[in-house]
């Protein structure tokens, strides 16, 4: 009997590892997932690339800017491509990447913006964060909420 419960304890050991693992691997996989729609979503404003950005946005995408007024898919997609303001770079200060499920993942990024604005170019640093879900096996931004550091 003893020898019986060894043995599945053995078994049962290494099936919780195998399950970690391929957890963790999931995880790692998602998470670089994520950084990448990250830099794809940067990339595409940077550019002005609605058609890059609408395969980031999901449809109900919903984004909170530092005044506090919501902004849609669709207010983005308009928003970058405003002939008074381009951003001209955006430069990854920090990031953190939370896997909160296998279907949900935040995104938190501190940056450096530099933005040609009626003529005029600034810099500003904010704070973001970005609420991917997975859908149909692909991840997509539903919600964000931009933060505008303080002295900028």
């Amino acid at each position: 009997m003893m020898k019986y419960y060894a043995l599945n304890s053995k078994w049962l050991l290494m099936a919780a590892l195998v399950f970690v693992s391929f957890s963790v691997s999931g995880q790692n996989a998602d998470s670089l997932t994520l950084k990448k729609l990250n830099r794809d979503f940067l990339n595409a404003i940077v550019h002005r690339d609605t058609a890059a950005l609408s395969h980031v946005l999901a449809d109900d995408f919903e984004l909170i800017n530092p005044d506090g007024k919501k902004r849609s898919k669709v207010d983005n997609l308009i928003g970058i491509l405003n002939p008074n303001q381009q951003v001209i770079s955006v430069d990854i200060d920090s990031m953190t990447i939370k896997i909160l499920s296998a279907d949900v993942g935040l995104v938190t990024v501190w940056t450096t913006n530099s933005v040609r604005a009626d003529g005029k170019s600034t810099s500003f640093k904010i704070c973001y964060q970005d609420v991917y879900m997975k859908r149909k096996s692909k991840w997509w931004a539903v919600a964000a909420h931009v933060t505008l550091l303080a002295g900028h």
